[in-house]
């Protein structure tokens, strides 16, 4: 009998190229299990196909049922209309206000219809609230008064109605337009009887002409639309095929048999990936499909949006096809990594609805006023390739084709991201096999303090992070307004460094591990990297402000957060120098680095996570930042101190960079009215504020390549992401302080 570890043995190396037949192989097998489930083929053919039609037939119904209700309207007080136009007559009204009053039924009451003991008030309030009436309308005695009014107050008509009945709300809208036909009619005669010509009222007419071609009016609704409802479907495709491919083999024990065969890991996560995928543009494309087909119909019947809306022009919407092959294959990979933690069908489900609520937003985020195609919105995941097609489907294609190199770029990278996670997960035991005992919160609280390690875990990296921005949003919202004293503003940065930023990662850390030094990563690296990073921050700084300076430019700052950094802004150039780099640069220096770079850091690179530790921890460095553009800028420096972090294996010269950089920030405008001729050649002062000469430019860009391959040659002292393979029974890592680099 051939066991599993046999099995192994014989497997080929994960290094050599996944093989194209193989990948068909289980392509085919995949499918074939697929297409034999009858929930899949409910869900992928015949739901779409019946759902649509269904939805139309309530639709019309609907539409029916509104268009034929009456609503009910009680007038009282209509003998006082007397010197106005008429309104009513025989208990109806009168023209042209009779073609407003369709489908109204109107009862016209008096004062002796009161009963007994009941006053006037109460008996109109209970005709609303019991339905007899869906609104009252009630004119005063004044409303009888001659035209010369100039020292009498305006007569107020009353309309009664109930807000929570849709009948009620119908009625007020008809008894509005009526009444405003008829104050219409009546000044235009009262202005007629004083000899004044009505035509002065309206000096011009306003004709709105739309210039847009034909084809871009018919695609206007649905280039808006129909993206929508095809990612919405490609994730929903993807996320239950994905669910029963992983978890569901896990059930049924065929996934173990399955990678014990000859094949690649790699060739069963593309196999896999090809199988989810096509299902996938599958459901999106029968659900696109089967919602033209039917909205063409409905949408003529029940008027829908005006006579701008009738039926999809067919060879524009096909450029939706372009979006939906990269993000279903997306989809499908980030469905495809998350359902292989999942030890079922039904614990798969629990993960990947998180995973839908975070990529929903990306989806609507398109369909908001003003959202069009630019470079910002160009480079946002799932949003930039949706504005794409709608510029591709309303016709604009030359700002598609300006912009088509950065959307394809950044789902190409986003694509490559998730493929890249969904490999690992296939490639780590511990995650396809892992945790099959049940899980038990007593015991999970026994085993934190019994099985601590060196440095944090993975879920404890995370959570960490979590708890960070968790803190800092609800801390934000705590805030009062900006400082106006030094008091004030250390309160306002040092509270939530020391207490929202630093504090949980030292909690955790003494908590959840066995040593603060190691969990914090506080070791001291080669000893030319302390000389080289103060020298990467300072040669970086130029190029840091320039990138600021295009992201500014690319995602402009609005008026209000400008007038509401304002007041901050001038305290921080009200005190002293000193004060301002130790609150605004040294603080956060040490509190983000040690939290992100630190703690979080140390757990994340764990099992070989070297580039998940890189983007994850520079990920939420940028998005603890207050604004957009600061968390982008953030973002991007941030990847350099994990990579930096990775290559020395310390906190400490992250820490030295970070400080330098914001110290540089902090103080140019400072240093630029000192005008001393020394920084005249590196500083010069413009009206958007000191900006670096070109020539000090060029050479920091030159020093920065230096620093930044002296970084590049350089080897960590310690093997941090085998860290607990390597010490597994110690409390603290061995003393690494005078490694050299390799």
């Amino acid at each position: 009998m051939t066991t599993r570890s046999d099995s192994q043995s014989r497997r080929r190396p994960e290094t050599e190229k996944p093989r194209f037949s193989a990948i068909r192989l289980i392509y085919i097998r995949e499918m074939k299990d697929q297409l034999r489930d009858r929930r899949t083929l409910f869900t992928i053919a015949l739901l779409p196909i019946m759902l649509y039609p269904l939805v139309g037939t309530l639709l019309l119904q609907i539409a029916q049922f509104t268009r034929e209700h009456k609503t009910s309207i009680c007038l009282i007080g209509s003998e006082h209309i007397q010197s106005a136009p008429p309104l009513v007559r025989d208990g109806s009204f009168v023209e042209p206000y009779s073609e407003l009053a369709n489908n109204l039924e109107l009862q016209v009451r008096g004062m002796e219809s009161l009963e007994e003991n009941d006053t006037f008030a109460s008996a109109t309030e209970r005709w609303i609230q019991d339905g007899t009436y869906d609104a009252v309308i009630i004119f005063p005695p004044e409303i009888s008064a001659d035209s010369d009014r100039s020292d009498e107050p305006i007569a107020s008509i009353k309309l009664l109605y109930n807000v929570a009945s849709d009948e009620s709300q119908i009625a007020l809208n008809r008894v509005t337009a009526i009444l405003a036909k008829w104050k219409e009619n009546w000044v235009s005669e009262t202005l007629a009887a004083s000899g004044i010509d009505t035509e002065q009222l309206e000096p011009f007419e306003l004709q709105d002409i739309d210039l847009a071609p034909e084809r871009t009016r018919e695609a206007a609704f649905w280039s808006k639309m129909l993206p929508f409802i095809m990612l919405v479907w490609a994730m929903t495709g993807a996320f239950y095929p994905a669910i029963d491919l992983v978890a569901g083999e896990k059930e049924r024990g065929t996934l173990e048999t399955l990678l014990c065969s000859p094949a690649l890991r790699s060739e069963i996560v593309w196999g896999k990936l090809g199988a989810v995928a096509s299902f996938s543009m599958l459901t999106a494309v029968l659900n696109a499909g089967s919602m033209l087909v039917t909205s063409a119909f409905v949408f003529q019947q029940i008027g829908i949006a005006g006579s701008t809306v009738g039926a999809p022009p067919v060879v524009p919407m096909l450029w939706l096809f372009v979006a939906l092959v990269p993000l279903s294959c997306l989809f499908s990979a980030l469905a495809l990594a998350v359902a292989a933690m999942a030890r079922s069908s039904k614990e798969g489900q629990y993960y990947l609805m998180p995973l839908m609520m975070v990529t929903l937003p990306l989806v609507m985020l398109p369909m908001l006023p003003g959202m069009n195609l630019t470079a910002g919105t160009s480079l946002i995941p799932v949003t930039g390739m949706f504005l794409l097609v709608r510029s591709l489907v309303e016709g604009q294609f030359t700002e598609a084709l300006l912009h088509l190199p950065m959307v394809f770029g950044m789902t190409a990278a986003c694509l490559w991201l998730a493929v890249t996670w969904a490999k690992r997960q296939f490639e780590n035991e511990a995650v396809l096999f892992g945790g099959q005992d049940q899980w038990e919160f007593s015991m999970w609280v026994r085993h934190l303090w019994r099985d601590r390690q060196p440095v944090a875990t993975i879920p404890q990296a995370y959570a960490c992070g979590a708890i960070i921005l968790v803190a800092l949003f609800f801390g934000r919202l705590a805030a009062s307004g900006a400082p106006n004293d030094l008091a004030g503003l250390t309160k306002m940065i040092i509270s939530p460094q020391l207490g929202l930023i630093l504090a949980p990662a030292l909690l955790m850390s003494v908590m959840l591990t066995t040593s603060i030094r190691t969990s914090l990563r506080i070791r001291l690296p080669h000893k030319l990297s302390i000389p080289m990073a103060i020298g990467l921050g300072i040669s970086l700084h130029p190029i840091y402000l320039t990138l600021g300076k295009w992201i500014e430019y690319t995602y402009p700052v609005s008026e209000e957060a400008q007038r509401a950094m304002l007041p901050f802004v001038e305290q921080v150039a009200s005190i002293q120098w000193q004060y301002v780099v130790f609150l605004m640069a040294f603080i956060p220096a040490i509190c983000e680095e040690l939290a992100f770079r630190g703690f979080i850091f140390a757990g994340l690179v764990r099992q070989g996570g070297r580039l998940r530790a890189v983007l994850v921890t520079a990920l939420l460095f940028g998005i603890s930042h207050g604004f957009l553009q600061q968390s982008i800028a953030a973002s991007c420096m941030g990847v350099l101190l994990g990579w930096i972090a990775l290559r020395t294996g310390s906190v400490l010269p992250c820490i030295l960079l970070h400080f330098t950089n914001n110290a540089l920030s902090v103080s140019l405008s400072r240093i630029a009215d000192l005008n001393l001729p020394a920084f005249q050649l590196i500083l010069t002062n413009t009206e958007q504020g000191p900006v670096y000469q070109p020539l000090w430019f060029l050479a920091c860009m030159g020093m920065t390549i230096l620093f930044v391959f002296y970084f590049a040659v350089l080897r960590s002292p310690v093997d941090e992401s085998n860290l607990v393979e390597y010490f597994p029974q110690q409390d603290k890592l061995p003393d690494t302080t005078n490694a050299e680099a390799g």
